[in-house]
């Protein structure tokens, strides 16, 4: 069977080396044992663009006549865990150690307990017992009226509280904790409200973690990455590419089944912007079907639905973990890094989704966890809590809390910033974050046909959009089979067409990791106008605040390729013989665009950027998407003059006054 490894020019090759023939520079493919293969072309390969645009695909022994069935577009890099590009930025770090005295009272099951070792330490002591109430709004909580010498086992009467002890002795405890408290309404909506009869039976946990590419996760990861694929048979996605820049670009797309383009302005500082309570979120789907709903983001600053907008006025989700965070924000500097108290953080958030698992084992749930601190802004933080991690999904295994769930550890996509994405591995990486599903044991007995999709599914492009979808057929299921090209969502419970491309999945080329890049020379005329054309389109969005953000100049480039369209798909017209084996190269098709992707720092502030912009070459002009711009390093406070005027255009802007 012949197969082929696509991989930039550029890229780390490892020492599996490719035997193969070098394609336009900017690809090589390796023949085993067939050396048959077939270039072909589709029309809107890429967003906007027309059959000129770039697709590779391959034959077997056994291609049939329909060649757009059985080639796959898009095929991947196949990336190298051991790396050692990759391999110079990983670092694994030991275990968080929290210093200081053990909490002296902790959640269990909805009950408030008093630690055995507590009691034997700080005799008699008591404890007063505030509850947290959130808003009005995502950004405000209060403290209501204390309970007075709350007794040990006592019910919770709210998720989040404050508690202050002290013993005999005058010696004090005061912490914030989080658990689930038995909610009532809840418990009596989920006895009237069942889940469609054509739903398949799962609950869903969606645990994701930022920044984490599928390589990184691999290096990162290992006791639980082997825990989850050998022993609970879970699936890993190869093909799993991002839709945009960010969290945001990445979980609405899931939630909403749209880009947040497409959504009700929820932007800070714009016209008519409003909370994003009125985005069509699916856990109104979820809660409306029987099941109990809840969002977790351990993260306060740089929330994905906080920063830049506007945030909930009401809660999402029938659990909702913001308020506790907002109140124990301001107490991390008190603490060990990364420890709240005598706990690490993320066990923190561990618990409380073991105490939502607990409180609701036998019912529907649809949770949606996010958890930031330990990779965001360094990969290598993680690899303090696999362990942890690990014994986490042990306990929901044992505990039989997976029985009926669809269980999702996952990425929004690899790391942005630093060094690591400077690289083209890191480049490739972040847009192939790490994505797995477990289903129980029971699924794949009653639904085979699903899994062999599934499985089928793990090397083909996925998309935040199939997730969407995904969901949506847990809650009411319309049949397996074949997938239909045509919507750029697809349930992965259906076989996502070979034929599948970046367009058809609605991944913008600046995104899209089945791309080939080429190398290009500073001193070719058309380079030196793209990077002009694209530093004129960063000076423009700050045109309007001249007397605040510098103008731009170009520094040093460290990136100037170009997506470039082979002879060999542009001769390509369809394939002859009985068996569609035999390309017929007789087409007579012309270049119309170049794609370029620059990567350069401008000065002043050493901003750097990657850009991907079009040349179309009829009309000799160049022109810049503003979703195809990306800034990669850190803005700190460069952009501080301008935050209250218009957040938006923080990463373009330098200001003046940084200058003096």
């Amino acid at each position: 069977m012949a197969y082929i490894r696509l991989l930039n020019t550029r890229m780390y090759l490892s020492r599996r080396s490719l035997a193969g023939l070098i394609v336009g520079a900017v690809m090589i493919i390796f023949l085993s044992h067939n050396n048959s293969y077939v270039m072909t072309i589709k029309k809107n390969v890429f967003n906007e663009y027309d059959s000129n645009s770039f697709l590779v695909g391959i034959s077997n022994d056994n291609v049939s006549d329909t060649v757009r069935e059985e080639i796959q577009a898009c095929i991947h890099p196949e990336l190298d865990v051991d790396d050692p590009v990759m391999m110079a930025f990983y670092k694994k770090l030991p275990k968080v150690v929290c210093k200081g005295e053990k909490n002296w009272v902790f959640v269990d099951n909805g009950t408030l307990r008093f630690s055995e070792e507590a009691k034997k330490i700080h005799k008699d002591f008591h404890c007063d017992y505030y509850p947290l109430i959130r808003g009005p709004g995502d950004y405000q909580i209060s403290f209501s009226d204390p309970i007075k010498d709350i007794k040990d086992g006592a019910n919770l009467t709210s998720d989040f509280f404050k508690i202050t002890c002290v013993d005999i002795n005058n010696n004090t405890y005061e912490n914030i904790h989080a658990g689930i408290h038995l909610n009532l309404t809840i418990k009596e909506r989920l006895q009237v409200v069942k889940p469609p009869a054509n739903g398949l039976g799962l609950s869903i946990a969606f645990l994701g973690f930022d920044s984490m590419s599928r390589m990184s996760w691999l290096r990162r990861m290992p006791l639980t990455r082997d825990y989850l694929v050998n022993e609970l048979k879970a699936i890993e996605f190869q093909g799993y590419n991002i839709m945009g820049d960010g969290t945001p670009a990445a979980l609405l797309p899931i939630l909403t089944g749209k880009h947040e383009q497409e959504l009700p302005e929820a932007r800070r500082n714009q016209k008519g912007a409003a909370s994003v309570d009125g985005f069509p979120w699916l856990w109104k789907n979820f809660s409306q079907h029987g099941y109990v709903t809840s969002w977790a983001d351990a993260q306060i600053q740089i929330a994905p639905f906080n920063y830049r907008l506007l945030g909930f006025e009401h809660s999402p989700a029938d659990y909702f973990m913001r308020p506790f965070y907002l109140a124990v924000d301001p107490l991390y500097h008190k603490y060990s890094p990364d420890c709240q108290a005598s706990e690490p953080m993320h066990m923190v958030w561990f618990n409380w989704i073991r105490d939502i698992f607990n409180m609701y084992k036998d019912d529907p749930k649809f949770l949606f966890h996010f958890y930031t601190p330990l990779s965001h802004d360094d990969n290598n933080k993680i690899t303090m809590a696999d362990e942890d991690l690990k014994t986490f999904i042990q306990y929901l295994e044992t505990g039989r809390f997976l029985n009926n769930t669809l269980l999702l550890i996952m990425a929004d996509h690899g790391a942005r910033f630093a060094d690591v994405r400077r690289t083209l591995s890191g480049k490739l990486e972040e847009r192939l974050p790490y994505v797995s599903l477990r289903f129980p044991p029971w699924f794949e007995t009653k639904y085979p046909e699903i899994i062999k999709n599934v499985r089928t599914n793990v090397n083909r492009l996925t998309t935040a959009f199939d997730l969407h979808e995904t969901f949506k057929d847990v809650l009411k299921f319309d049949g397996a089979g074949m997938g239909d090209i045509k919507n750029r969502g697809i349930s992965l419970f259906k076989e996502i067409p070979k034929s599948r491309t970046c367009a058809d999945a609605d991944v913008a080329a600046h995104w899209c990791a089945c791309l080939a890049w080429q190398n290009v020379p500073q001193t070719d005329p058309d380079a030196k106008r793209a990077l002009q054309t694209a530093l004129d389109t960063l000076n423009n969005f700050t045109q309007e605040y001249r007397s605040d953000c510098a103008l731009l100049s170009v520094g040093n480039v460290t990136m100037l390729s170009k997506l470039f369209t082979s002879d060999d798909v542009l001769k390509f017209k369809e394939t002859a013989g009985d068996r569609g084996l035999e390309p017929i190269m007789s087409a007579e098709t012309a270049r119309d665009k170049v794609i370029y992707q620059l990567t350069f720092f401008t000065e002043p502030g050493h901003g750097e950027f990657e850009i991907t912009l079009e040349h179309l070459i009829a009309t000799d002009s160049m022109s810049v998407n503003p979703k195809s711009i990306s800034r990669i390093n850190k803005y700190g406070n460069d952009p501080a003059c301008i935050l209250d005027k218009n957040r938006e255009i923080r990463q373009y802007c330098y200001c003046k006054n940084n200058l003096s």
